[in-house]
This record gives C-alpha cells, sequence and structure tokens, in this order.
C-alpha cells in the first residue's frame, strides 16, 4: 500500500501532467490557428489589392482615353477651321468647344499674333518662342516619344490598350460632334457635351484657300506649361507643316469636371479611388470614406503626358481585418487557456489540501479516540479494581479501606472531567455550546475553585501560590465555563510541569477594564514551534500512545473556545525564569 506522501505525491501528477498536456495542446491549437489566420488574411488582402490594382487600371485607362480624345477633338476642331477668317474661326470655336479656354496664333518663330495683351504674352509668348515646339525634328520627336513609352510603367503600358472603353468614347465624342459641326458654333453657355473626334476628311465646302493649302501631312501636338506658378496645357496645330501656327488653350476646370466620371461607382467595402493633379490636390474621389488617404496606396498610375504628375490613385483596407486582430486574439486565447490552466491547478491545490487536511483530522481523531479510550480505560480499571477490592472484604485496615474509597472519589473526579471536556468538545464543535452569563466576583470564584483543588495539586507535587486581591473584580460571565477553563489550565499543570513543584494563580485587574487570570508553572515550557499549535484540537507535543503524559489534545483547545465564547481569549507566554504562563482575559 502506497504511503501517504507517495499517493499525494501520485494524485498531483495525475493533476498536474493532464492539466499541462491539454494546456499546450491548446496553445498549440491557437498557434497554428493563428497561423492560418495570418495566411488567410494575406490571401484576402492580396486578392483584394490585386483587384483594386486592376480597377485602378481601368480607371486610369478610362482618364487616358478621355483626355486623349479631348485632345485630338480640339485639334482637329482647329485643323477644320477656313485660312480665310481664321481670327473670327477661332473665336467661334472658343465659344463652341467646351474645353476651348483660349486660342491662339504665332508666326512659325513664336510670334504671337493672336490674342494680344500682357496676360497672353506671359502665359504664351516664353513657350512659343523658346520651345517652339512645331520646329522639333520628327527624329527628336519620334526619339521622345520612345523614350516616354519606355519610362512608363507595365501598369501604365495597358493604359492605352483598353479598345471597349475606347470605342464607348470615340462613340460619345463622335455624337458631340456631330451637333457642333451642324454648320454653326453653339453658344459658350449651352450645356457641354462630350467631347468627339472630328473627321479629318476635309469638307467639300472647304473655301478655296484650304483647297489650295499645302498638301503636305499637318503637323501637331501638346505641350504643358508653367506660368505663374500654374499649369497650362497648350495644343498647337500648323496646316501642312508650313506657315501660321494655330493654337488652343485646354479648359482644365471643364476636363476636371468631366475625369470626375472615369471614377467608378459600385466598389467594394475598403476601397477607395482618386485623381490627384500634379500639387497632390484631390480632384475627385470614390469609394470607402473611411480610408485614410495619408496611407501608403496600394497603386499610382499617371494617365497622360500632357498632363503632368497627374495620377489615379487607389488604396484597399480588406473589410476583413483578421490580420491585425489575430495576434491580440491569440493573446486573449492564450490568456483564457492560461486562466483555465491556472483554475484546474488551483481547484486540484486546494482539493489535495483539503484531502491532506481530512487526511490529517481523521489522523488525529484516530489518535484522539485511541488516548480517550486509554485516558477512560486508566481511572474505569483503578476504580473496578479498588471497588472490587473492597467488595471482597479483602482490605481489613480502616486506613487502607479509607484511602482505596479516596482514591475511587479521586478516579471518579478524573473520568468525570475526562467525560466533561468530551461533551464541551462536542457542544463546541456543533455550534451548541450555551453560556449563562451572570454577574460574579472573579476573585471570589478563582478562591473557591483553589480551594476545592488545593489537595489534588499537593497530590501532584505542585505548591499552590495565589494572589488574589481582597476586594471584588466583577465580571459578567458564565461561571461553568470559567470554572471549566480554570480546570483545564490546572490539569495541563498538573500533567507537564508536576517536576517544577510550583503552580501560581493571580488574578488582577485587565488593562481594558476586564479581569486578568494568570496560571503559571515551572515546567519545561512549550517550544517556540508550538507556542499557537497547542490550542488546536488534538493536538499534543507528543502525541503517541506511550507518551510520559496521558491525554487527549483537547484540554487547551476547549479553554480557549470557552473562553472567546465567553469574549475573552487564552494565550501562551514563557514564564520569565523557566516554564509557561497561561493568560485568560474575560471583559
Amino acid at each position: 500500500m502506497l504511503t501517504t506522501p507517495r499517493r499525494i505525491t501520485l494524485y498531483w501528477l495525475l493533476l498536474l501532467v493532464p492539466t499541462l498536456v491539454v494546456g499546450v495542446g491548446a496553445l498549440v491549437l491557437l498557434h497554428r490557428e493563428q497561423t492560418r489566420l495570418r495566411e488567410s488574411t494575406t490571401a484576402v488582402e492580396s486578392v483584394a489589392r490585386a483587384a483594386v490594382e486592376a480597377r485602378a487600371v481601368i480607371v486610369a485607362e478610362n482618364a487616358a482615353l478621355l483626355v486623349t480624345e479631348i485632345q485630338r477633338s480640339l485639334l482637329d476642331g482647329l485643323g477644320e477651321l477656313p485660312a480665310n477668317g481664321i481670327d473670327a474661326a477661332l473665336t467661334a470655336f472658343e465659344q463652341a468647344h467646351p474645353y476651348a479656354r483660349t486660342t491662339f496664333l504665332c508666326r512659325p518663330d513664336g510670334t504671337l499674333l493672336r490674342p494680344m495683351g500682357a496676360e497672353y504674352e506671359r502665359r504664351f509668348s516664353l513657350l512659343l518662342t523658346s520651345q517652339r515646339p512645331w520646329n522639333v525634328s520628327e527624329a527628336k520627336k519620334d526619339a521622345e516619344r520612345a523614350e516616354q513609352d519606355a519610362a512608363l510603367s507595365g501598369a501604365q503600358k495597358r493604359v492605352f490598350s483598353n479598345r471597349t472603353q475606347r470605342q464607348a468614347v470615340d462613340e460619345e465624342v463622335r455624337k458631340v460632334v456631330e451637333a457642333s459641326q451642324s454648320g454653326r458654333y453653339a453658344s459658350r453657355d449651352a450645356p457641354a457635351p462630350a467631347a468627339a473626334p472630328a473627321s479629318r476628311e476635309r469638307s467639300e465646302t472647304s473655301s478655296l484657300a484650304d483647297a489650295e493649302a499645302p498638301s503636305a501631312p499637318d503637323r501637331a501636338g501638346w505641350v504643358p506649361w508653367y506660368a505663374d506658378n500654374a499649369l497650362f496645357v497648350l495644343g498647337w496645330l500648323q496646316p501642312g507643316g508650313v506657315g501660321i501656327v494655330r493654337g488652343v488653350e485646354l479648359d482644365l476646370p471643364a476636363l476636371v469636371d468631366r475625369l470626375g466620371a472615369v471614377l467608378p461607382a459600385d466598389l467594394g467595402a475598403g476601397e477607395r479611388y482618386a485623381i490627384r493633379d500634379d500639387r497632390g490636390n484631390t480632384l475627385h474621389a470614390a469609394g470607402t470614406a473611411g480610408v485614410d488617404m495619408d496611407l501608403m496606396p496600394v497603386v499610382r498610375l499617371e494617365f497622360a503626358a500632357a498632363l503632368p504628375n497627374w495620377e489615379v490613385v487607389a488604396w484597399s483596407v480588406p473589410a476583413y481585418e483578421g490580420g491585425q486582430s489575430a495576434g491580440g486574439w491569440f493573446l486573449l486565447a492564450a490568456l483564457l487557456v492560461g486562466v483555465f490552466v491556472v483554475a484546474i491547478l488551483s481547484g486540484g491545490l486546494l482539493l489535495l489540501s483539503q484531502a491532506r487536511r481530512s487526511e490529517a483530522e481523521a489522523a488525529q481523531k484516530t489518535s484522539f479516540v485511541a488516548n480517550v479510550s486509554h485516558e477512560f480505560k486508566t481511572p474505569l480499571t483503578t476504580i473496578r479494581l479498588y471497588a472490587e477490592l473492597l467488595a471482597q472484604g479483602r482490605v481489613s485496615e480502616t486506613s487502607r479501606r479509607t484511602e482505596y474509597l479516596e482514591t475511587i472519589g479521586r478516579e471518579t473526579q478524573r473520568l468525570a472531567r475526562l467525560v466533561g471536556n468530551v461533551l464541551d468538545f462536542s457542544r463546541l464543535e456543533q455550534g451548541k455550546k450555551k453560556y449563562q452569563p451572570e454577574p460574579l466576583d472573579a476573585g471570589e470564584v478563582v478562591g473557591a475553585l483553589l480551594a476545592a483543588h488545593a489537595p489534588r495539586l499537593t497530590e501532584a507535587g505542585l505548591r499552590l501560590e495565589t494572589n488574589v486581591p481582597s476586594r471584588p473584580l466583577p465580571v459578567t460571565t458564565d461561571r461553568d465555563a470559567l470554572e471549566q477553563i480554570l480546570l483545564n489550565l490546572l490539569d495541563n499543570a498538573c500533567k507537564y510541569a508536576a517536576s517544577g513543584g510550583e503552580v501560581a494563580v493571580s488574578v488582577k485587574p485587565g488593562a481594558s477594564g476586564g479581569t486578568t487570570i494568570e496560571v503559571s508553572d515551572r515546567g519545561p515550557g512549550v517550544p517556540p514551534a508550538h507556542a499557537e499549535r497547542i490550542f488546536e484540537k488534538f493536538h499534543r507535543v507528543d502525541d503517541t500512545l506511550t507518551a510520559g503524559h496521558g491525554g487527549a489534545g483537547l484540554g487547551l483547545g476547549i479553554a480557549r473556545q470557552l473562553a472567546r465564547g465567553l469574549g475573552g481569549d487564552v494565550r501562551y507566554q514563557p514564564r520569565t525564569g523557566g516554564g509557561a504562563t497561561f493568560i485568560l482575559t474575560l471583559p
């Protein structure tokens, strides 16, 4: 059979090992789940980013197509104007075309002929006279186009590949051109339809000057220009590649208004798109309003060479934000698992502690029963032996018969005290002890008790010293409980302090207005480790049946419980010069 320590160790291992296995297994599963969530979140974010990039490319394609068609429409319109009366035709063209802000004429050397004025000189002359883009050779222009094409990113190259979108815009612009070339120009206040490319074929009704125009191809292009810290986009056309240059300034506010239509209307959660100008100002935006536009965008695409640094910008914040919360979720779950493990271990510890206490109490009760049986057996044996001797008439001497009767009486009192202690212990344990407090003189009660038990103390070899004041010390307490406390303290002195040959009892007023009774002896005292434990039930400094002194370990415990039931207490302190002092305080 396993010993108690081994059995407790086995119970502890049976509780600890499965709990740790479950806790570690749960943490491993949580870590795997966190990894799976992160991978799933990464995949979701990748798909979302790819979708946003693809949609941003489409937006940039549409914006590029729109700008290209508007530019082509403006240049085609300039090419259709007759050479005769060109000034009036340009004026009408400005009023008719919704995206033409200002038209101009200049000589090949850049001299501005139309419009005149300081404002236009400042805006156009420096560009026209210094750059003169119509004088750039075709080889140089081809090289510049190749360089620009090489600088385009893969996403920007795809901007010009969406033929379906281009056809849709072409159809829209063609309707505008057909309406604008019906023979007269609309007023500038008329609603501005979308621009459309005009046919480059010459009308049969062209003027004679146009018919006599050189047959060489027209030269045309667009140039971005900064003046007064503002961007101007100028388109130019040189009919036949020689002579007077016609030009138009693109109306940027009208273009900006039109660009808003290229942004998608129906967007998923977490998507946001914007069109920004060269200064980073947001011209149009669409998508989730909660997306912080100062964050790093998913993609940025420039969509028109004539609009440098104008770009389509896209952001993506997936609606599923498991990646951001996976770490916090793991910590919370790990904390819950930790609490679960700690709760199991704590519960196990409490159960083991309770089991140990129950086992200790069971051992104490077993020892108590054995000790009490031994204590009962000793006086009963003595009483029976002397009673049989007297009953059989074997003792003829009167002195011996008197001695036997005194022994029988003394053992009877001892047996009564043992029974009283057991009964008091039972009542106290069950909470059924009832007290009947009454006004008493503490000195009188103590004096009477000592007088009655002085012979027993003398027989035990103890010299009694008393210090009871002559004046009354009134207390309100239960007489029987007070006498039981004092008897237990005196019995304790008789059992363990008889070798000291002295027991002193003093009664004096307490510091708080009550009464203090001290019972002191010159015995071996109490080891410091047992100074408080001696008041525990069943506890004895030596609790073996073969101990030098009998007892059940209840006397001091019952004395303290009775004293506390009366509102006081019993405590131990070493006596100066050796021995023990038990101090009873009563309220």
